[in-house]
């Protein structure tokens, strides 16, 4: 005898092959839109240009902030300092201790990059190359 128990309702019909192929391409809907990849010269000009993470300036950037939600800034309490300040401080430089210690960058060199070559040929004279890479390279990185 058959199981005649309902489907719990999940949104799905999944009596018919129209309801299985919706479900099965709703596992390929991206949420948002991929980033557009940054231009290569502007990483390699901008990465330069860079100063590098501060627990200091982003915790006092946030507690500036914090008077446009109507927070309580500075030592107004009676028992010392502000200590959601210095909690604030404390929780940046967490966050930034574990990006910095914990995080991994991972990078993929597509095939068909162009490469060019110089070695030395018979009787010493250089040798230039021209070509493009076959395979696909991998690197690996930091955050600083």
């Amino acid at each position: 005898m058959a199981d005649t128990k309902p489907i719990p309702d999940s949104g799905f019909n999944l009596r018919s092959i129209s309801g299985i192929i919706n479900v099965i391409l709703s596992a390929f809907i991206t949420p948002l839109p991929p980033l557009t990849p940054l231009p290569p010269p502007l990483i390699l000009t901008g990465a330069k240009l860079r100063v590098g993470l501060s627990a200091q300036s982003i915790a006092s950037e946030i507690i500036s902030k914090q008077s446009n939600a109507g927070r309580v800034v500075g030592d107004v309490f009676a028992d010392g300092p502000n200590v959601e300040e210095a909690m604030e401080l404390i929780r940046i430089q967490e966050i930034i201790n574990a990006i910095l210690t914990e995080a991994k960058v991972e990078i993929v060199i597509p095939p068909g990059v162009a490469v060019t070559t110089v070695g030395v040929g018979n009787l010493g004279a250089p040798v230039t190359s021209q070509g493009a890479t076959t395979n696909i390279a991998f690197g690996e990185g930091v955050i600083r």
